[in-house]
Order: structure tokens, then sequence, then C-alpha cells
């Protein structure tokens, strides 16, 4: 899989703002990126304000046509404003494995 690992801090009073922006990203931008997508967010422990986020998607391909789609860039510069600065970055290739408890 193929995308980034980002960490931010959020504004003060933005936490609201922020989920309702992923929330808009998982129902209006999601649908346009081909195959598998995996998304986590998350803060570091003990500190709410600080936000991680992990966006793969199934392969280069696919993540570069999010990359250039309006779409994203509009949502990217709305979700810029929940933060105190630009997040920061870091493009990245995972492999993801799963393992059951049994």
């Amino acid at each position: 899989m193929y995308g980034m690992i980002a960490r931010a801090t959020v504004k003060p009073g933005q936490a609201a703002a922020l989920q309702a922006l992923l929330a808009d990203w998982r129902a209006t931008v999601r649908p346009t990126v081909p195959g598998s997508f995996l998304e986590l967010v998350g803060n570091i422990a003990g500190n709410s304000d600080q936000v991680v986020f992990v966006a793969l998607a199934q392969d280069r391909a696919a993540w570069d046509q999010l990359a250039a789609s309006p779409e994203q860039l509009a949502f990217y510069q709305k979700f810029n404003a929940v933060f105190t600065a630009e997040p920061t970055w870091e493009t990245v290739s995972m492999e993801i494995t799963i393992q059951d408890e049994r």
C-alpha cells in the first residue's frame, strides 16, 4: 500500500470540525479512490490535541490519482484550517499484516 503518515496539532475548539471534515471526506472523496484504502486516525497518548493520521491507498497509482484530484485539494485546504500549522507528513510504502488471535 502507498500513502502517508501525518501529524498535526488541532486548534482549540476545532476537534468537532475535524471529525466533520473527515466524515465528509469518507462520504465524498473516498468513493472516488479505486480499490482498497486504509485510514487510521488517532491521538498521541495523553495529548488529545496531537492527531496522527495514516492514509494508504492500494498502490501508488491510486494514491497519485487521489493526490491529483480537485476534490482532495479542496478537502486538504479545509483540513489544514483546523490545525495550528500544516501537518507534517511522510510518504510511505507499507505492507499490512493483521494476525487474528486464535
